[in-house]
């Protein structure tokens, strides 16, 4: 283990004048180790991580280190009885984006003691020198040092490289770019998707008034489009950087200009995990602003962990599900949000605030006119046609000044009953069994319970605090400062870049007086070294109306030392707690892969409920693989804290109308052969095609895997994880099934998004539908087009996108696409015509082994249809001709 914080850290003299003869028995010994790394100017910034010390039996020595960055030379003191010249010791290291190095060594007598001096030589990982070679490709065509100002959208995070997990990616954009890209700045956004999908990277900077774009496909080093990406484009020119990022066109686009026009770092990520910037995003925190206002949070309600201020009932598919799951830390993990197609209109949501005093709740339900915005829009800036970039500029500056202008109270009822909220929100008594299945956002049954009344708003003013990104980042700093001194208290000196030291915060998701507190990342990175991508800075999901908390957590094999603080925003202080805020830390000795880990911050801690998400997520990767024009959509019917995991690693969005939560009973959920609890029907993954308008659905099944008594259920977890079968502790395999898997064509799986049909639940529909069905059955050839036709978007209510969305020539004036797209300015830009795939091999993929059982546990007499699945040809599909306006691809500007 590398720094042993029992022992006071102390700065070591490696070279030492001692006279007279060596004892045989505890000697004092001390190693001078000079780290050199592959990337020389990450020499004295980067301390190196001794993580062990073994002799020559293998037998781990406990020793001291301290870090001198001026001489760039770590020193360890140990010490060990009996040594000579001849005994043999072996030191592991490691470091952030590099690859662990492991030397062995003997050491010289000086006198009383004994000394080596090594110079070592670290190389860097291949996702690190990616992530460093690509930002300097974009540095070297953009020039950002010394503008010093850029934002970088990448999919690292949540793609792999080359079969692994790309933290590495992330910090070698940040070191390459040694400050100017930092977390606390907001100009590093994480666009989710899924590990199957390609590893892309945009840089954009500001040239005037126009934003220039270096976009790299899929790894590679020759850059795909170099060009303009402003909300001024020229036609001509939207079109050439259609014809480049094509599907990531307007997420790219939408997030770089909302970016330039400065909105919140918070919100920006929040649209990097929606997958873009639309009017559902800025609509959704216009509602969060206006239910603060009026019906403020009171008190947490829900399972114990699981406790929340609200719970949503949504219908997805608006864009703005995702900022309440996101912003109102509301994921359908906790039991916080349900939502499915119970009503055509997307852009509608229901809020529970409950009373636990009273046992009674208010139940608020809001909305967006997207018809009226436009006309507004048009109205104000006397625009004929709406282009969605300017739209959402027009849309972020009344967020800012007047959010209520943008949304509709439609409803407010006080006195909801626990039945009233076990209706709409589903009954689950005690964890594991659902006794009430969800009814959803039904308003036939809200609109006509006649005990509810109208509730009583408040009129709370909030201002908008003045800290500058300075002041904020100074809030990490001193935050920081304290755990040092906390510890100090202790007999522990902690030291910078330590890996073993966590940072567990709620910073970045909470607010200060209304401002983003994303620079506090910067500054406990200034002072720790502590890193979302070195896995050492931990932001854990919280509302944005919650304290600004933070775990300091120091780990020594599976002991672990916390000092919590929370910043007093009124006195401007830090005051010291006495228990843990998360616990998330159990993991933490057990190194978690590093997309489970951000699920479980997402999730905000872990749970044996969690557990099983990233196995069930890793059996669909495998069984079920998205191939081109394919996506994932995901619905939970059996709903636990896994399904916040599934979320995460599925790529999924409610707002996006990929994600449903129908929440069904455990009783309709259950098999004979999985049981009940936990264990059953835990979702259906459907795979579907969005050219062909058709898709592949499978019922999802998990049954737990089983531990020896007494044993660490997250270390075992985490074994599985990394495809480790060997601990003596595993009595049984997990088994992940398919109960049933069909074909299905556009109306059902508008039927299944509902919810099911007449007195069926989509499980149940899904059952019914024929097993034997081909591809070529659901693809009919009508003239050369197919029978339903390609409408796009998510269907079940939604065609083209959000129904509140604009399609293409729309009755409300916009002249194409996601809003219309109006030509500004012609400016020039040279876009590169080059092959993204120029510099990247494609390596055939190594599947490890499984950890969990497969079985095929379809009902008697279906077929799969799997290999009709990849054979049959695709016919009869209609070209998407003429597709040019903005967010096109996407459907609908709600979307």
């Amino acid at each position: 283990m590398g720094r042993q914080y029992f022992m006071v850290f102390m700065v070591l003299l490696f070279a030492v004048e001692l006279t007279g003869s060596v004892s045989a028995v505890d000697t004092n010994c001390e190693v001078g180790i000079r780290v050199n790394y592959e990337y020389a100017d990450d020499n004295g910034n980067i301390n190196p991580d001794t993580q062990e010390l073994t002799d020559g039996n293998g037998i781990k020595v406990n020793f001291t280190t301290t870090f001198d960055p001026a001489a760039n030379m770590t020193k360890i003191k140990f010490n060990y009885e009996n040594i000579t010249e001849n005994t043999v010791f072996t030191v592991k290291i490691r470091a952030p984006g590099y690859r662990e190095l492991s030397h062995t060594f003997k050491l010289a007598s000086y006198g009383t003691g004994y000394a080596a001096h090594l110079s070592l030589q670290m190389n860097a990982t291949d996702a690190y020198k990616r992530g460093r070679e690509i930002t300097k490709k974009a540095d070297q065509l953009l020039n950002f040092t010394k503008t010093g100002e850029v934002l970088v959208i990448t999919t690292a995070g949540s793609a792999y490289y080359k079969n692994q997990t790309t933290e590495d990616v992330l910090e070698g954009i940040l070191n390459q770019g040694r400050g100017i890209i930092s977390y606390g700045k907001g100009n590093l956004l994480m666009l989710r998707k899924t590990r199957l999908d390609p590893l892309d990277f945009a840089f954009i900077v500001r040239k005037g008034n126009d934003l220039i774009l270096t976009y790299f496909k899929n790894a590679s080093m020759t850059p795909l489009y170099v060009g303009t990406v402003s909300q001024n484009m020229t036609l001509t020119q939207y079109q050439t950087l259609q014809k480049k990022l094509g599907d990531d066109t307007f997420p790219i686009a939408s997030l770089a200009n909302a970016w330039a026009i400065g909105l919140s770092p918070d919100i920006l990520r929040e649209a990097a995990f929606h997958g873009h910037v639309c009017m559902g995003t800025i609509c959704g925190y216009a509602m969060i602003e206006t239910l603060l206002k009026y019906y403020p949070a009171t008190n947490e309600f829900g399972l114990p962990l699981e406790g929340v201020s609200y719970q949503v009932i949504g219908v997805p598919g608006g864009s703005d599900d995702d900022v309440f799951i996101y912003a109102m830390d509301a994921t359908p993990g906790k039991r916080a949000y349900v939502g499915f197609n119970t009503t055509e209109d997307t852009n509608i949501v229901g809020f529970i605030r409950w009373n636990s005093k009273t046992k009674t709740g208010t139940l608020i339900i809001m909305a967006y006119n997207l018809q009226e915005l436009i006309k507004k829009y048009k109205q104000e800036t006397c625009e004929t046609a709406v282009s969605e970039l300017k739209f959402n500029a027009w849309a972020v500056k009344k967020l800012k000044t007047n959010p209520e202008s943008l949304v509709d109270i439609l409803y407010a009822f006080d006195n909801l009953t626990e039945e009233q909220v076990h209706y709409l929100m589903g009954y689950e008594p005690n964890k594991g069994n659902t006794t009430v299945a969800a009814a959803g956002l039904d308003l036939n049954y809200i609109l006509n319970q006649t005990n509810l009344i109208n509730a009583t708003p408040s009129s709370r003013t909030y201002s908008t605090g003045t800290l500058t990104y300075d002041d904020l980042r100074n809030i990490g700093r001193l935050a920081a400062e304290k755990a040092i001194e906390l510890f100090r208290a202790i007999g522990i000196t902690l030291e910078r870049d330590d890996y073993q030291l966590f940072v567990l915060t709620s910073a970045g998701y909470v607010r200060l007086n209304g401002q983003d507190t994303s620079p506090v990342w910067d500054g406990i990175y200034d002072v720790l070294g502590s890193r979302l991508s070195r896995k050492t800075l931990l932001p854990v999901h919280a509302p944005l109306w919650g304290n600004l908390k933070f775990d300091f957590c120091l780990v020594n094999g599976t002991q672990k030392i916390i000092k919590s603080i929370y910043y007093n925003v009124t006195s401007g202080t830090f005051t010291v707690q006495n228990s843990a805020s998360y616990i998330i830390e159990e993991v933490l000795p057990y190194d978690p892969p590093f997309d489970v880990l951000m699920g479980w911050l997402f999730h905000n801690h872990v749970c044996g409920g969690s557990s099983p998400g990233y196995l069930i997520a890793d059996y669909i990767f495998n069984n079920y693989p998205k191939g081109e024009n394919e996506k994932y959509i995901y619905v939970t019917t059996l709903d636990n804290c896994k399904d916040d995991i599934l979320f995460m690693l599925l790529g999924v969005s409610a707002g996006q109308g990929t994600y449903a939560n129908q929440r069904l009973t455990s009783e309709e959920t259950t098999l004979e052969t999985t049981g009940g609890g936990m264990n059953g029907m835990v979702g259906y993954i459907i795979v579907w095609d969005e050219k062909t308008n058709t898709g592949r659905v499978a019922i999802i099944t998990w049954q737990s895997p089983r531990f020896v008594p007494g044993s660490n259920s997250y270390e075992e977890y985490i074994r599985l994880y990394k495809h480790d079968c060997s601990s003596p502790n595993l009595v049984s395999l997990p088994t992940v099934s398919t109960a049933a898997e069909r074909l299905i064509n556009r109306e059902e799986l508008g039927i299944l998004l509902a919810g099911g049909t007449g007195s069926m639940n989509a499980l149940q529909y899904i059952f019914s539908i024929p097993a034997n069905r081909t591809l070529a059955d659901l693809v009919q050839v009508d003239n050369g087009g197919s029978h339903d036709g390609n409408q796009g978007g998510v269907p079940g209510g939604v065609p083209g996108g959000s129904t509140g969305g604009v399609p293409s020539g729309s009755s409300h004036g916009a002249t194409g696409g996601h809003a219309g797209y109006s030509p500004g300015e012609d400016i020039s830009a040279t876009p590169a015509s080059v092959s993204a795939a120029s510099e990247v091999s494609e390596e055939s993929s190594v599947e490890g082994k499984r950890v969990y059982e497969v079985k095929n546990a379809t009902s008697p007499g279906s077929d799969s249809g799997s290999s009709a699945w990849y054979v049959y040809g695709i016919v009869g599909v209609l070209a998407a001709a003429g597709l040019v306006a903005f967010g096109f691809l996407k459907g609908g500007a709600g979307k």
